[in-house]
């Protein structure tokens, strides 16, 4: 069975401004500079998650993003599998980053 599209919400678009892109080092903020490659990046961690779409409830979605060959950040991705979209995003609960912006390292602190 193919897979099917989940759409990012303006909302979920904006959390990841808001929540991502400061965690991000400098040089990988301009890449996702505008919010088309924003919704771009959540289509692609989208496509990645295992989603059970039978579901009727919100699923709540581990993922983790690699830019530019850095240390992955863990993204919690909240998501209608009714409707089929992206309500909103956060950084997973648990990660902890023992680096800088600049040079990330994730880490499970629980």
């Amino acid at each position: 069975m193919p897979k099917k599209s989940i759409h990012p919400t303006t909302h979920a678009i904006n959390r990841f401004e808001e929540r991502v892109i400061p965690q991000l080092p400098k040089s990988s903020r301009a890449r996702l500079r505008n919010k088309s490659s924003i919704k771009q990046r959540l289509y692609q961690l989208s496509r990645r998650a295992e989603i059970n779409y039978e579901a009727n409830q919100m699923l709540h979605i581990d993922v983790f993003l690699t830019v530019n060959n850095h240390c992955p950040i863990p993204i919690t991705l909240v998501l209608n599998p009714v409707k089929r979209v992206i309500c909103t995003l956060y950084i997973s609960a648990g990660w902890e980053n023992l680096g800088c912006k600049e040079s990330p390292n994730w880490m499970w602190s629980q």
